[in-house]
């Protein structure tokens, strides 16, 4: 970030935060508080970091605007820490590498799709009948839409994307590489001996404001549609099944399986590993906890946690009994024994 460096007071204009301190000093980047050097900036967000900035070596922090801070630098106060830095990291990116506006000679695209005049089309990018691409939108190369398929407004799909035939984005949506919209359920019947594969003749609807990271499938419906809400963020290696319903600004992290029409409420948290049965519904506001396994409906506000997913108080203790089982039988088996003594014939 050497060509970018500011003063503390030019960064607290850009954030709206206030200086306290020296605002003529310069800073070169951005870093943690663990790693931080003289001449960057860090930042601490809550109590224990707040903690441990007097024996930061960065030469000026981000803190929060009421925070009670003792350190031997100047303090840009904000009133969103996690929003300040997010600013910088925007305004410091390096330049995006995005292929131009237009389209490329080696992209393949039908005739009767229809692109925008301000999106751009990377190499090698194909189109299928009637596709169409949105305004702003960025196609980076190699990304396959699929007949009948609308791709909406400033959305980005980056390299090795797929997008199946009549699936629906909306506005400003984000698919990281490799990751594939609306390729067929997983459903078969077993009959004569064999499986048999089930038609999936539906689509997938991703809503404004999405974002899907690397590698990350969501299947196309039976019938209907496969949905995921505005707002809704997936991270990388997610696995979306087909007729799954995702409400509005959820959370699923990596490696979540969400099985066939499960239902999400909006604002469901689902941290790493975790699995979904099918045909269950989470309600809003929930948080499950990592490697949990949901296996029936959940009602909303609820933190789960555990295999199968219960309350995470009660998963937390019946974790922390695991240790004690051994000994706990043990007694248990002693126990039996003096118990079986005094009931032997001799006593009566």
């Amino acid at each position: 970030m050497g060509d970018r460096a500011a003063t503390v007071q030019s960064i607290a204009d850009l954030v709206g935060g206030r200086v306290e301190g020296d605002g003529a000093v310069e800073i070169r980047g951005l870093a943690s508080l663990e790693t931080a050097e003289a001449g960057e900036l860090t930042f601490a967000a809550d109590a224990k970091h707040l903690a441990r900035l007097s024996d930061s070596r960065a030469s000026a922090a981000l803190v929060a605007a009421e925070a009670t801070v003792s350190a031997p630098m100047p303090l840009i106060r904000v009133d969103h820490v996690p929003a300040a830095v997010a600013r910088l990291l925007a305004h410091w990116a390096p330049p995006a590498d995005h292929p131009p506006v237009g389209v490329h000679p080696s992209a393949v695209i039908a005739a009767d799709a229809q692109v925008s005049d301000t999106a751009a089309v990377g190499v090698g990018v194909t189109l299928g009948l009637r596709a169409r691409i949105g305004a702003g939108s960025v196609l980076r190369a190699r990304v396959a839409v699929g007949c009948d398929a609308v791709v909406g407004r400033d959305c980005l799909l980056a390299e090795g994307v797929v997008i199946g035939a009549r699936c629906i984005l909306g506005n400003r949506v984000i698919i990281g590489p490799g990751s594939v919209i609306g390729w067929d359920g997983f459903g078969y019947y077993f009959a004569q001996g064999r499986h048999h594969k089930i038609p999936h003749i539906g689509h997938v609807e991703i809503g404004d404001d999405v974002e899907i990271g690397a590698c990350t499938c969501v299947d196309r419906a039976k019938f209907g549609a496969t949905r995921i809400g505005e707002g809704t963020k997936i991270d990388n290696l997610v696995q979306i099944a087909h007729n799954v319903q995702i409400g509005r600004h959820c959370i699923v992290a990596a490696q979540v399986g969400v099985a066939g029409s499960a239902r999400l409420g909006n604002g469901v948290v689902l941290m790493g590993h975790v699995g979904v049965r099918d045909n269950i519904t989470v309600g809003d506001g929930v948080t499950c906890a990592a490697y949990a396994a949901i296996a029936g409906d959940v009602e909303s506000k609820q933190t789960i946690a555990g295999i199968p997913a219960r309350d995470a108080r009660e998963a937390l203790r019946i974790i922390q009994a695991w240790p004690k089982l051994p000994d706990l039988l043990k007694r248990v088996r002693e126990l039996e024994s003096r118990m079986g003594g005094l009931e032997s014939p001799k006593d009566h």
